[in-house]
């Protein structure tokens, strides 16, 4: 008999245990966080605790936690209106609870970095009693970024040294944001050669900073060029939780969190001094001329002309990196000799000089048409500080004009075809005399008188013509 009501006792426990587990198993607890503001430092977000039961069970007790820490105990049993009591009477007054059916909200106002954590709703059943089911959800905060702080050593730089630019920002929620660089040449955007540009990053911390936040220093040693004039560079915060505008230009740096430097000005002495005579042929009295010198330089350069052999100062028209000097019905006494251009410019309170040097030959109007131009040019480079110090950097380049030596061939074959003609005539006149039989040469030496033919032949002159050019006249 004992034995029989001992195994109807376990059939019955069996049956309550397998009651109880799937009564538990029936309540059905969420635990979902909410962000109207998307969970953004400074605004609020909602935790939301929900439940459902089934069948006999009935919910007695909710708890709201946040990483194991009992923040507020509600009694759900067998009401809508359900009441909560703060378990943290040292909780801050931002978390708040709101009643709803088959749900209770906690509320934090004004997130906090330190209000991220694993927060827990617990539901605990009245009946049967002890039994409880819980779900978890992680809050973590965003954090947006800040506009960055640009910080710039110089805005004019000699060319070949470093530009060297630092810009400090937060960057949000640590691993989510970084600092990324822009260069502009002229306000279009370029991509400098990898070798040419050094960019370093460090994290520092501000009195204030928040233990979610980074904050970032990048820095920036960019080599500048005299081909890359006008520099001007970019810092951008991209952050994941903060995606901004992609534009390539920092137009608006508090919505796409950037800064932008003042434009650096890349300066370099005079150089590469060039001249040209327009029209490049052979020059005659009577012509228009342009004499064309350029140089590469930053700031502008001055330019003078000046007439070497007079020390005469001439008025040229200047346009930029270029002089133009003008030479009206040019005179083939006056105007033939040595022009010369001088461009300066200072640097870094250094006076830079170059030269360049054009010798004009003009020819008179009769004279043929040469083949080359008859100038000559010569550069000398200079530098010197103003007033003591002087620097100097000479160079010579200079271009002679060639003798044509098929000018020389046609004078030899003129100056010979006239002694032929001259041989032939003398001849001629001797078969004449031979035949009318009074020709000198029947004659004895000691009876031979004087002619008129056997005076000596008189030389031909020359008339010098520009140093290569010459004539015969037959006096």
């Amino acid at each position: 008999m004992a034995s029989g009501s001992n195994s109807r006792l376990q059939l019955n426990l069996l049956l309550v245990v397998m009651m109880t587990l799937y009564d538990v198993t029936a309540l059905d607890v969420k635990s979902t966080s909410t962000y109207p503001s998307d969970n953004i430092k400074g605004r609020s977000a909602i935790l939301n605790c929900a439940w459902t039961t089934s069948g006999s069970e009935e919910a007695g007790v909710l708890n709201i936690k946040k990483n194991e820490t009992n923040y507020f105990t509600c009694t759900v049993y067998k009401t809508n209106s359900y009441s909560c009591v703060k378990n943290v009477p040292t909780s801050p007054d931002r978390f708040t609870t709101v009643n709803g059916v088959g749900n209770i909200s906690m509320t934090i106002g004004t997130l906090e970095c330190l209000d991220e954590a694993t927060y827990a709703c617990q539901v605990i059943l009245f009946y049967p009693s002890g039994q409880f089911q819980q779900a978890d959800t992680v809050l973590r905060i965003k954090i947006p970024p800040s506009v960055p702080a640009l910080s710039i050593d110089q805005t004019e730089v000699i060319e070949n040294s470093n530009i060297n630019v630092s810009c400090t920002a937060t960057l949000g929620y640590p691993n989510v944001g970084q600092i990324v660089w822009k260069t502009y040449q002229n306000g279009i955007l370029f991509t400098p050669s990898p070798s040419d540009i050094i960019i370093s990053s460090t994290n520092v911390v501000q009195p204030g900073d928040d233990i979610c936040t980074v904050r970032n220093r990048s820095s920036v040693l960019l080599k500048t060029s005299r081909n890359n004039p006008n520099i001007s560079l970019a810092c951008f915060v991209i952050n994941q939780d903060f995606p901004a505008p992609s534009d390539d230009a920092c137009t608006n740096p508090t919505a796409q969190w950037c800064n932008l430097t003042a434009t650096v000005n890349i300066v370099y002495p005079v150089s590469n001094i060039q001249s040209t005579i327009v029209p490049s042929t052979a020059l005659y009295e009577g012509d228009d001329i342009f004499l064309r010198c350029s140089v590469e330089a930053n700031p502008l350069p001055t330019f003078t002309w000046t007439k070497v052999d007079d020390y005469r100062t001439l008025t040229s028209e200047m346009d930029g990196l270029v002089s133009v000097l003008r030479l009206t019905n040019l005179n083939v006494s006056t105007d033939p000799g040595d022009y010369n251009c001088t461009a300066s410019n200072v640097v870094k309170g250094v006076r830079y000089t170059a030269s360049r040097v054009i010798t004009l030959i003009i020819n008179k109007a009769t004279t043929p048409v040469p083949t080359t131009t008859n100038t000559q040019n010569r550069t000398v480079t200079s530098a010197k500080t103003t007033p003591r110090t002087e620097i100097t950097t000479p160079g010579l380049n200079i271009e002679v004009a060639d003798t044509n030596p098929d000018k020389v061939t046609i004078i030899a074959m003129g100056v010979i075809l006239s002694a032929i003609i001259v041989i032939q005539f003398v001849v001629i006149l001797i078969l004449i005399r031979r035949s009318q039989g009074d020709c000198p040469c029947t004659r004895k030496l000691a009876e031979r008188k004087p002619h008129i033919y056997d005076q000596p032949e008189r030389p031909t002159q020359y008339e010098y013509i520009n140093d290569s050019n010459y004539k015969s006249v037959e006096l």
